[in-house]
Order: C-alpha cells, then sequence, then structure tokens
C-alpha cells in the first residue's frame, strides 16, 4: 500500500509537469508608453509604472488604457502600495519619499533621503524599507517618521530591488554589479550574481511561486533564482529588441522593472528602452497539491458558506506565514462597503463571519490581501 501510494504521488507530481505551459512573452502595452522604470499593481489589477527619463508615474488599466497618475517628480524608481492603497514613490535624485493617496494627494513621507530607489513595506508592519542607491545603504521610515538604517556599506553596491518571501525573509539586488543577497538577522548572505555590463546588471527583483526574478538590464535577460542560490536564464536572447514568443526566444530591451501577478502566474516587466511594457505568462507557482488538487501549503481563500446566504455567511482563509491580513468587502461596482479584518495573523486557518443585514441584494466581493498576495472572490446576497 505505501509503495502504491509513492507510486501515485509520483505519477501525479509527472502529470502536473508534462501539464505545465511553457512560459511566452506578450507585448501587454508600447512600445513609447514612457513606463521605463518601477512597475506596481493596485487591488483591481491596474498597473503603475515610473518614468525615470521623465517626472511622471502612469496608470495601466487591466484593458490597457494609459493616463498620467501623478506628475511632477524628478526622477521617479521605486513604487509600492499599502494596505490602505496609498501609493509611495522614490523621488531618486530629489533624495525624497512621496505618498500619494488615491483621490491624488501628494505629500512628502520621511525625512529627506539621499538618493532613494527601491522600496517595500515589511509584511509585519508599517515599516517601509528604502534602497538608496547613491550611499550603499537600507533604511526603514516608520510611520512616526522615524529613519534609521538598517543595512550599510559592505557588500552592497547601488541596491535597488527588493522582495520579501512568504517567510518574511528578506532579498536585495545590486544594480551595479548584479549580488542578490538573502538578509538573515540583519547580515547579508550571497545568494548568487545576475550577469550584467557597464550599462548595468540587476534592475529590479520580484518573488513569484519561490524562486526570485531580476532583470538584467545590461544583459537584455530575465533570470531566476531559487532560494537555494541556483541562477538560471528564463527568458530573453540577450539580443536586444521588442520580439514576442517563447520565452527563451523573445527579445528585450534593457528590461528594468518587474512585478509578479498577485497568484505568481505572470511576471511584468518594462523595458527600458523600447518603454514597452511585457508580460511572461505560465510562471511556475511551485504550489505542491495532493491527489485531490488540493493545496498543502500557501495561500488560500474558500468560497463563503453559505452562498447564496442571508443575511450571514462564512469566509474561511489561510495564510503559510505571519502576515498583515486584509479582508474587505465591495460592491459589485468597486465601491468599498466594509473591512472585515485588518490585523497581524500568525500561519494557519481562519475565519471570519459576515453580516450583511445592512445590504441590498445582489452581488458582492470579498478580497483577502496578505503581504503580496491578493485574492477576489464574490459571493450573491439574496433576500
Amino acid at each position: 500500500m505505501k509503495q502504491l501510494t509513492v507510486l501515485k504521488i509520483a505519477l501525479a507530481t509527472l502529470m502536473i509537469s508534462a501539464a505545465c505551459p511553457a512560459q511566452t512573452v506578450t507585448t501587454f502595452i508600447g512600445p513609447n508608453i514612457h513606463i521605463d522604470d518601477c512597475l506596481v499593481m493596485d487591488t483591481a489589477g491596474n498597473i503603475y509604472g515610473s518614468n525615470w527619463m521623465g517626472s511622471a508615474v502612469y496608470k495601466v488599466t487591466p484593458a490597457g488604457e494609459m493616463s498620467v497618475y501623478m506628475d511632477g517628480f524628478n526622477t521617479p524608481n521605486g513604487l509600492v502600495f499599502d494596505d490602505a492603497g496609498n501609493l509611495y514613490v522614490a523621488d531618486h535624485l530629489a533624495n525624497r519619499v512621496y505618498k500619494v493617496t488615491p483621490d491624488s494627494v501628494r505629500t512628502q513621507y520621511g525625512p529627506p533621503l539621499s538618493t532613494p530607489s527601491g522600496l517595500i513595506f515589511d509584511p509585519l508592519s508599517d515599516t517601509l524599507y528604502v534602497a538608496q542607491y547613491g550611499v550603499d545603504r537600507i533604511s526603514k521610515l516608520a510611520p512616526d517618521n522615524t529613519l534609521t538604517t538598517y543595512l550599510s556599506g559592505g557588500s552592497l553596491n547601488g541596491p535597488v530591488g527588493m522582495a520579501f518571501d512568504e517567510n518574511h525573509t528578506l532579498y536585495i539586488a545590486n544594480y551595479n554589479d548584479g549580488k542578490v543577497f538573502r538578509v538573515t538577522d540583519g547580515t547579508l548572505e550571497p545568494l548568487n550574481q545576475v550577469p550584467g555590463t557597464s550599462f548595468g546588471a540587476a534592475g529590479f527583483l520580484a518573488y513569484a511561486g519561490g524562486n526570485l526574478y531580476a532583470t538584467s538590464i545590461g544583459r537584455h535577460k530575465i533570470y531566476q533564482i531559487t532560494l537555494d542560490g541556483e541562477l538560471s536564464e528564463f527568458a530573453g536572447t540577450g539580443v536586444p529588441g521588442l520580439l514576442d514568443g517563447p520565452a527563451d526566444s523573445a527579445r528585450f530591451y534593457n528590461p528594468n522593472g518587474i512585478m509578479a501577478s498577485p497568484d505568481g502566474s505572470k511576471l511584468y516587466i518594462s523595458d527600458f528602452n523600447t518603454q514597452a511594457l511585457r508580460v511572461i505568462s505560465d510562471i511556475p507557482t511551485g504550489i505542491r497539491t495532493d491527489l485531490s488538487g488540493q493545496p498543502l501549503d500557501g495561500f488560500e481563500l474558500a468560497q463563503n458558506y453559505p452562498n447564496p446566504f442571508n443575511p450571514s455567511t462564512r469566509i474561511r482563509f489561510r495564510i503559510p506565514a505571519a502576515r498583515r491580513v486584509g479582508l474587505k468587502i465591495y460592491d459589485i461596482s468597486g465601491k468599498h462597503i466594509a473591512t472585515l479584518l485588518d490585523a497581524y495573523l500568525p500561519s494557519g486557518e481562519h475565519q471570519i463571519d459576515f453580516d450583511a443585514g445592512f445590504l441590498a441584494s445582489g452581488i458582492y466581493v470579498y478580497q483577502l490581501r496578505a503581504g503580496g498576495y491578493t485574492e477576489m472572490k464574490k459571493m450573491i446576497l439574496l433576500k
């Protein structure tokens, strides 16, 4: 029986691997759309990209419609959203970090600091990590405007890209020499090195499906780095250009910004030279499943029960590690209705009961957000 079970598991693994399609590269919008640097996505699926060579941050809807989201920066670089929907912009040569509210009100966030580049929030707090390219430093910026140095000098050489994995481990990539580090107890541990040229090495860094992905702005390629430190070419031939197709034959031209979709199945890339927004599809998710296809680890948002319901229903979800978790309700037009949860939770399964007695019958959406993970499901209220 034990041998049979092992055989079934091996067969299931083989079937899953065989069914995994090859990665393909497409151009979502562009070229010449002015986006050439960092990318970030909001909870509605809109993509925001900074224009290092200009002064604006641009917004691209899921339908591919583009607009100026906020102008008036010097050299907009790193971007990140907080859980309240505020956008933070590293204005590199202005030596400032700015906060832009959903109502497009811009204010300086924290004190001036030299050459801010990459931005990322600590998944377990409201602390903002700021990579400072010109001074080889990673700083922490607290909500009370307290600025402290977290890492400085040593092996840091123009840090820009940063990413957290599901275990709250921070990874940092140097733009200048492409070295990638894991941060353990405040110490840099070398992981590998992204090849580059005098133009630059690692543009930005993303985490998806248990792996790190880095753009090589100088080599016109995308690299994958496992958490064990294995480096491999993931997309791009190394010949500069704008060519879609299979990942191993597609062409990029100074790929720079990189961002994973909430489910980790896609990578979005900004080409610095062509100013096109590229997409790599069918990224391996790294989600382990049992023979019935149910996830064994990772995030999961279950369908509410009962559904349809009147007036109460229960929402269950699972997170693989301690995270700040937000659970919100929206109507079908996207209007925010209620916040059911905004708190730090331990790993494991959780449930929230929702009483919709104050709402009219209709279709509503509940959204789970935990760290970089976002998932939404519909539910039906029938009175």
